[in-house]
């Protein structure tokens, strides 16, 4: 009998249709699952299509979130911008009217610096008109000095020729001092700087000697070979002046002077021969001639 019933089986697929039936193989039919077409099951496909729209979703999520996050950059770089245009324009406007304030800043400036060119010029003109006015006065009243010690002298003169004859009208002076038109005069016979020298004559109410002309000057020159100072000092460089503040009429300058030498000859002194020479003050020490109105 089994060889019969083998017979009716005469095909493979008829066999394996019969061997299915009496086995039943659960995990190949795939009881759990609906089968494509071709016997192929469709669970896979559809897991892997779930975790593929996962990971789009994901992956949109990410993307969506970056270009929300490059939205807002870019507002803020939208913002930044708008800021240093506002900025820049307020800073064109700035420049703007700092540029206007210095070309009106210049144009001041050039006119405060013209009006200090001209009051400069003014200056100079006034300083070089003081000059001339001060060198004139100070001539003119060397002038009048000299032409007052003149008439001065030839009323003493006349007073002089009425003493001889009624006798004098003014005081003698007391000796030592010795009278000559008018006023009195002290050789010292010691030897002293010119400052103690100084000191010395305001002590004696006097003064050191102011010459005012030649016939003084001839009256004054010494017998004897002695140096004496007198009443002149230099005031300025170039410029000497009397002892009361007077400048220079009469000069009786030795050949040469005044020369200043080393910058330290300030004083006056007179030579035995009656010639002036410039020489230090305090270093050297010389024999000095007061002088003081005679009273009348």
């Amino acid at each position: 009998m089994e060889s019969i019933q083998y017979n009716r089986w005469e095909t493979s697929e008829e066999f394996e249709m019969a061997d299915t039936k009496r086995h039943w193989r659960p995990w190949e039919a795939g009881w759990w699952a609906k089968q494509l077409p071709g016997g192929r099951p469709a669970f896979p496909l559809y897991l892997l299509f779930s975790v593929t729209s996962f990971l789009w979703i994901i992956l949109l999520s990410m993307l969506l979130s970056k270009v929300m996050e490059l939205s807002r950059e870019i507002e803020n770089l939208d913002e930044q911008l708008e800021g240093i245009q506002v900025n820049g324009s307020v800073t064109s406007e700035k420049l703007v009217a700092l540029q206007v304030a210095l070309n009106s800043s210049d144009g001041k400036h050039q006119t405060l610096k013209a009006k200090a060119e001209t009051m400069a010029e003014k200056l100079r003109n006034l300083q070089e008109s003081q000059v001339s006015l001060s060198t004139t006065l100070s001539q003119e009243l060397a002038e009048a000095r000299e032409d007052r010690e003149n008439i001065r002298s030839e009323m003493f003169r006349g007073l002089e020729a009425v003493r001889s004859e009624n006798g004098s009208f003014c005081q003698p002076c007391v000796s030592p001092w010795k009278a000559f038109q008018g006023s009195c005069y002290f050789f010292s016979t010691i030897k002293f700087t010119w400052s103690k020298a100084r000191d010395d004559c305001i002590q004696k109410k006097a003064h050191l000697v102011i010459i005012n002309n030649r016939d003084e000057q001839n009256f004054l020159t010494p017998t004897k070979r002695l140096g004496f100072w007198i009443g002149l000092r230099k005031a300025k460089e170039g410029e000497h002046k009397w002892i009361d503040g007077t400048s220079l009429g009469y000069t009786n300058w030795n050949e040469g002077e005044p020369n200043d030498t080393h910058g330290k000859e300030d004083c006056v002194m007179m030579l035995h021969h009656g010639k002036w020479n410039d020489f230090p003050c305090e270093i050297s020490s010389d024999n000095w001639i007061c002088e003081k109105k005679q009273t009348c």
